[in-house]
């Protein structure tokens, strides 16, 4: 099985079969509603005590409000970015989230940022298999490649996680600049954008580690349970290992969790090369899915 196996007509047929099955059937459901409730939930738990910080404030001017968001958002941006322990090499990152962009938004992205990918074996963990635990491919695969079923079920599921990124990210701009009106439209649909071009970028590469272990595996349980621990326990292992030597970070590099905060970085150039990273790192882990499933008794 390989690239060239692909038929584009019967890619993009399954493809949307897929969809539209994730759609009706339990696993897509649920993790439709799980990651609409995480996004939610950490937009709400960030807004509402600034809401009530400004409710208490009394006739507080613009400019008060503004420093008060910057306080309450800056324990959260700096303990993504160095764990709290800002130096000179994070400072002028932190000004930027704080004070170049909208404070709430930065604090929100960099919660997301790491609970979107604890998320995403729940949408990506059956891609294949539980086709191959009761052997329904055998049936499909007289009329296709495996090429074509592996990839348009990674494209499906990719597709399905960017669109849920996309509907809570709106959701949280649009309540921001209806609700709390603090900041500028124009800058809350820039940052916004941003937001969902990292968190979008970020998804792809946990989407093809799924497909791969997925492939890997014959009961879609088994897959879930792998693809929950080997995603969490590799940010897991790294925070551990840090505590014990200075190099214990590198482990986060096994996976995004090593680069993909640099997604909100103020450079563009860096900007640019994480997400080249993140592209790199889908395709390694889907040519790795690839390969088993092309190997593997369905």
């Amino acid at each position: 099985m390989s690239v060239g196996d692909i038929d584009t007509r019967q890619l993009k047929l399954i493809c949307l079969h897929t969809m539209r099955h994730s759609l009706r059937s339990g696993s897509g459901l649920v993790y439709f509603l799980l990651a609409m409730f995480f996004g939610l939930f950490v937009a709400n738990a960030v807004i509402s005590p600034f809401e009530l910080m400004v409710s208490q404030s009394g006739g507080a001017g613009p400019a008060e409000v503004e420093q008060g968001v910057i306080q309450f958002a800056r324990p959260i941006v700096e303990w993504a970015i160095a764990g709290g322990n800002v130096g000179p090499g994070t400072t002028a990152w932190v000004e930027f989230l704080l004070n170049g962009r909208p404070a709430l938004l930065s604090a929100i992205f960099f919660i997301l940022l790491f609970g979107t990918p604890l998320l995403i074996p729940f949408g990506g963990f059956n891609q294949t298999s539980g086709d191959i635990g009761n052997r329904g491919l055998r049936y499909l695969l007289l009329r296709t490649e495996r090429a074509n079923i592996y990839y348009g079920r990674l494209l499906a599921n990719i597709i399905l996680a960017v669109a849920v990124q996309i509907l809570v990210i709106a959701t949280i701009a649009l309540y921001l600049g209806l609700k709390v009106r603090i900041y500028d439209g124009m800058a809350i649909t820039t940052w916004s954008l941003q937001g969902l071009f990292a968190l979008s970028i970020l998804t792809l590469p946990y989407v093809a580690v799924c497909a791969w272990i997925s492939a890997s595996n014959d009961s879609p349980m088994t897959s879930l349970f792998v693809a929950s621990a080997v995603i969490g326990g590799v940010l897991l292992a790294a925070f551990l290992a840090q505590l014990k030597w200075d190099g214990g970070h590198w482990i986060g590099w096994l996976l995004p969790w090593g680069v993909q905060k640099q997604l909100f970085r103020p450079e563009l150039s860096i900007v640019v090369l994480t997400g080249g990273a993140c592209l790199l790192y889908t395709v390694v882990f889907a040519w790795l899915g690839a390969r088993k499933f092309r190997t593997r008794d369905v």
